[in-house]
């Protein structure tokens, strides 16, 4: 599942903070703005354990939109990059 995450944080630390977690198993295409390939398990996991935390709900937010493949098909992208492919093959 492709998902896309986008979020509005007051705090400068606490978006940098947020950023760099996200940037570690997603793909940024704006400024706050990532493609995630995960599950919705891992998403779960993600959000409850590195992404939620850093937060203060009462001043920041973070939204999540599932994005099925007819979704992704149906993307419209001027410039780039290009909505996230992830890869068909993992070299380790």
């Amino acid at each position: 599942m492709l998902w896309l995450v986008c979020y509005d944080v007051a705090d400068d630390r606490r978006r940098l903070r947020l950023a760099k977690r996200i940037e570690q198993s997603c793909q940024r295409v704006q400024r706050s703005v990532f493609e995630c390939p995960l599950s919705d398990s891992v998403l779960e996991q993600k959000l409850a354990k590195y992404w939620l935390p850093l937060l203060n709900l009462d001043e920041d937010n973070l939204r999540v939109y599932p994005l099925d493949a007819a979704s992704k098909q149906r993307t419209k992208v001027f410039g780039s990059p290009r909505p996230y492919e992830p890869p068909d093959f993992v070299i380790l």
